[in-house]
Order: structure tokens, then C-alpha cells, then sequence
């Protein structure tokens, strides 16, 4: 086995050994530190911990913001601020729109539409959306 598969890797990109059992190490080494998330690249795996972490206040939110991607832990607040970066830097034009797609995917139960609000969440509070506004509410709502 190789040295990074008794370490808890934040990009499995950078695993040793990537392979099954290595990936599925890896995520279990990080869900039991409360870590549920973790890249491999530009994706992100959420594992649903069936229980309240401390991860989604305006403290987390405000950290993620403008930061390169990587630099912090995995977090779905990280996608949602890359994506929302990425559609700023690319344009060129002024007036032309670069659209970003974030797919969310998993089984039943998964976290799909936590992690869905939690993007959310994020693209209101990094677009200028007033805090609580009621297009945000409702979403977040929903």
C-alpha cells in the first residue's frame, strides 16, 4: 500500500494508489474526522453524515469566498464560488453570458438536495443577493 493510503488526502487526485479500496479508504479515513467532503479534481464527493456538522454558517461561507480552488478543505461552498468565479473570468464580452453547470447526483438520501441549498446558498450570498430576499428564501426554502 502505498504512504497516502493511512493519510486523509483532500484530493484524491493526489492519492498513491487510485484505486478502489484506496478511494474508498480515503473518503472513510475523512468521514470519520467529519470531513464529508472530498475532491478528485473538480469533483466533489459529499458523503451524508446523517447528522448536524457546523459547516454551512456565514464563517465557513465568508472563508470560501474568492479563494482559489483548493486552497481550502472540499466544500460544496467552494464549488458554488468557483463556479460563480469562473463565469466572471471567462467573459470576455461585457454583455455575453458564460454559463457554469454544477451536477449534483447520487442515491436516495444522499444529501442531493442539502448540498443543492448549500450551492445555492452560497451563489445568493457571493452574487449580491440581500440577505434574506425573498427569491433566496424561497429557494432556500424549498
Amino acid at each position: 500500500m502505498h504512504a497516502t493510503s493511512f493519510t486523509d488526502i483532500p484530493d484524491m487526485i493526489h492519492l498513491g494508489d487510485l484505486t478502489e479500496g484506496a478511494i474508498c479508504r480515503n473518503i472513510l479515513l475523512r468521514y470519520n474526522k467529519d470531513k464529508i467532503y472530498t475532491y478528485i479534481g473538480s469533483i466533489l464527493i459529499a458523503v451524508n453524515p446523517y447528522t448536524q456538522l457546523d459547516l454551512y454558517n456565514q464563517q465557513y461561507l465568508r472563508s470560501y469566498r474568492n479563494r482559489k480552488f483548493g486552497e481550502l478543505e472540499p466544500h460544496t461552498f467552494a464549488i458554488g464560488d468557483n463556479a460563480y468565479q469562473n463565469m466572471l473570468r471567462e467573459r470576455t464580452d461585457p454583455n455575453a453570458k458564460v454559463n457554469q453547470c454544477i451536477i449534483i447526483s447520487g442515491e436516495s438520501g444522499a444529501g442531493k438536495t442539502e448540498s443543492t441549498k448549500h450551492i445555492l446558498q452560497c451563489l445568493a450570498a457571493i452574487s449580491g443577493t440581500k440577505k434574506n430576499s425573498s427569491i433566496e428564501q424561497q429557494i432556500l426554502e424549498a
